[in-house]
């Protein structure tokens, strides 16, 4: 670079620095501020659910809130479709209906991710994961409730049971759920288990009554009995998630009154007053603090001070 050119770019430089940077400080505040969107906002419910810490010390309701809240603000990850599978309902089979694309796949590398298992376990059917599949088979079934999808697809197993399950009706589904086939081709799905399973527990199937009032005939229903329980531990009624319709209390009310300390109005007033008070305390004292220029009013919406007073 030549004398020249460099003296005409430092020029350059000097009248046009202040402008270059204001240009960099709204770059760098329009940074942040993405950043921290994606970061307070679009993952922080992500975030949460991914963290083994949170889990732990939250509920499984509460999980599945934070799956929810996630999914709907555009983060689908990896394990979400098993979640979703577990816990959704129909509403979540049309969510993932609506954005599935004709020709693509529903499996690992599909969008969204595992959404082949997720439908799986909400309609107790399979099909595979090819995308054009299971749209073929949302139009012949998109009006069935989701009860009816459990019954026919333990139908397809062999089982004729109602939804809900008559009492007569738990030796089948206890035969499913205790299958030990090792062979791929004729052992039940995990989703027909998994549904079994929900399908004792969401209408009042209790284990220990079953088992004292009954004989128990067969290892597959003694394995069933285990099973069960070793679900229950893990997936209780209590829990609140991937309860299906029948089983859902229609005595609940439809919401619960929070405590006043709970509610969002509360909150707000509270943050206004633990945030707001302090800054407009730091903004008098920073008014307070300022030299004034002559003929300035003393306070905002006065009019100028008189010369010696």
């Amino acid at each position: 670079m030549t004398p020249g050119v460099r003296h005409d770019t430092m020029q350059w430089l000097t009248q046009h620095g202040r402008g270059i940077t204001r240009v960099l400080a709204v770059l760098l505040i329009a940074a942040g501020g993405s950043c921290g969107y994606w970061w307070l906002y679009k993952l922080a419910p992500s975030r949460r659910a991914l963290a083994p810490d949170w889990v732990a010390s939250h509920s499984q309701l509460e999980y599945w809130l934070e799956v929810q809240k996630g999914i709907r603000r555009g983060m689908w990850f990896h394990d979400d479709g098993f979640t979703v599978g577990m816990y959704g309902d129909k509403s979540w089979a049309e969510w993932i209906i609506a954005r599935v694309k004709p020709g693509t796949s529903m499996g690992c590398a599909g969008s969204p991710c595992h959404s082949a298992s997720s439908m799986r376990l909400i309609t107790n059917q399979d099909v595979g994961e090819d995308a054009d599949a299971w749209l073929d088979w949302w139009r012949r079934n998109k009006t069935k409730s989701q009860g009816e999808w459990m019954r026919d697809g333990f139908r397809q197993c062999g089982i004729e049971v109602d939804v809900p399950p008559t009492p007569e009706q738990s030796p089948a589904l206890l035969v499913l759920l205790g299958d030990a086939e090792t062979n791929a081709l004729k052992a039940i799905s995990k989703e027909v288990r998994y549904n079994a399973f929900r399908c004792l527990r969401d209408s009042g199937f209790d284990p220990v009554a079953f088992a004292i009032s009954n004989r128990i005939e067969g290892a597959e229903i003694e394995r069933g009995l285990l099973e069960y329980a070793r679900r229950q531990r893990l997936l209780p009624l209590a829990g609140g998630v991937g309860i299906l319709p029948f089983g859902r209390r229609r005595d609940e009310p439809k919401c619960v009154t929070l405590p006043v300390l709970a509610t969002p109005r509360f909150r707000l007033a509270a943050n206004a007053l633990v945030f707001g008070l302090p800054l407009v305390g730091a903004g008098l004292l920073f008014w307070s603090g300022r030299r004034r220029k002559d003929g300035e009013p003393a306070w905002p919406g006065r009019g100028p001070r008189a010369p010696g007073g």
